[in-house]
């Protein structure tokens, strides 16, 4: 067989052999969500830090502490006076319903704070002191009442006394009334009695005027008994207005106050590992939205994120199977890691320092795969990707470079 003939077996196998395609691309690891930097939008002076590289933190666990001032001092005062503010709306809310007993908000039911309790405190015992001192007066005015009362039975007994003695004497008068006309008698006698009996009568009035004046202080005294529950409504409705006021200025206040404090209370917004702290000592300044450090969130999956040839771009698209190549192990060891495309960047990047553009491309490791190498994988380690970008065929690979060629020179 000749060497043409060589050659023709060789062209026909390079156009049937199928060889598998792959796009490459290097990057490194990192989780789904990626990692979080943990900053500060005022910045401060550094009073305690509670983390170390490699700790695990919580979701809310205090990182670092700044200085606060006055800051601490004045959101305790400000909880303070709101509870108290809140405590005594609760106390003149039940004054002015006349309720038997205090309902307070779950604000300070629900609060375990100190304040909260001495605050409910105070008002329980003002409210008592108050309902007391209501209940002692209406009992001293229902007790003058009575005696008021009594007084008209009094009158009223003295009158019936007066009316029977001036029965009696009213026959002694006609006869001794007979007895002058007939000359038996002196007028001094007559005039005696037609004295008592003028003087009986008006004892009689002055007693029935006295226990008119009585019903009418009775009647006084019945309206100042029941003015004692409306005066005490009637004031603490206008206590009320002045309270209410002065909570919602306050509540703002606390708000605001509160919020600075907590502003000093550099906390993790997620569960995961502490790295890159940037500061280790007390006292270090923190610049206003400098990043302090990063925490990688925990039972993240992995996946790599990858830097593609913009000349690929084409070939790549989302649900693509991968391949990764893990730089940082030894390679005869360590497995290749399927995976799979989970992003494309819809537009290139640049590399700020070499000015290389490139696509981003997300490809999601099988963690099942992980677990059972008991790979220790950690963000930021480099690696390879692989993604599968079909067959062609062998022929295909060796004349591409030809027919790029033929097609710019004649674009030239």
């Amino acid at each position: 067989m000749g060497l043409g003939a060589f050659l023709l077996v060789l062209v026909l196998a390079a156009s049937v052999i199928q060889v598998g395609g792959a796009v490459v691309g290097q990057g490194q690891l990192g989780v789904e969500s990626r990692v979080k930097q943990i900053a500060h939008p005022a910045g401060g002076v550094i009073k305690a830090i509670f983390v170390h590289d490699g700790q695990k933190v919580a979701k809310g666990q205090l990182l670092i502490q700044l200085e606060d001032n006055v800051t601490g001092l004045n959101a305790s005062l400000s909880v303070q006076t709101v509870d108290q503010l809140l405590a005594q709306r609760a106390r003149l809310m039940a004054e002015r319903e006349n309720a038997p007993a205090i309902a307070f908000p779950p604000e300070l039911t629900r609060n375990a704070s100190s304040s909260a309790a001495a605050a409910m405190a105070s008002e329980q015992r003002l409210f008592n002191l108050r309902r007391s001192e209501r209940t002692s007066l209406r009992g001293q005015l229902a007790q003058r009442v009575v005696q008021l009362e009594q007084q008209i039975d009094s009158y009223r007994a003295q009158i019936g006394a007066l009316q029977q003695q001036k029965v009696l004497i009213e026959p002694e008068r006609e006869g001794v009334r007979d007895l002058w006309k007939k000359g038996l008698v002196t007028i001094n006698r007559l005039n005696q009695l037609e004295r008592a009996a003028v003087d009986m009568d008006g004892s009689i009035a002055s007693l029935q005027a006295n226990i008119a004046q009585t019903r009418a202080r009775i009647t006084e005294t019945r309206q100042q008994i029941i003015s004692i529950d409306q005066n005490a409504r009637s004031e603490a409705g206008t206590e009320l207005a002045q309270v209410m006021t002065t909570l919602n200025e306050q509540q703002v206040k606390s708000a605001s106050a509160s919020d600075q404090f907590s502003r000093t209370e550099i906390r993790a917004p997620y569960s995961g590992t502490v790295d890159k702290l940037a500061f280790a000592t007390v006292g270090g300044v923190i610049q206003p939205a400098q990043k302090i450090m990063e925490i990688v969130p925990e039972n993240e999956r992995l996946l790599v994120e990858a830097a593609m040839n913009p000349a690929d771009i084409n070939r790549l698209r989302y649900g693509q199977k991968a391949r990764v190549r893990l730089s940082a192990f030894s390679a005869p060891t360590t497995p290749e890691i399927p995976g799979t495309v989970v992003f494309v960047s819809p537009e290139r990047t640049s590399d700020p320092n070499t000015g290389a553009s490139f696509y981003r491309v997300h490809v999601l490791m099988d963690q099942a795969v992980i677990a059972h190498e008991r790979l220790d994988l950690k963000p930021g380690m480099p690696a390879e990707v692989f993604v599968s970008a079909g067959e062609r065929s062998l022929l295909s690979y060796v004349l591409k470079p030809l027919r790029d060629q033929f097609a710019r020179a004649f674009r030239d």
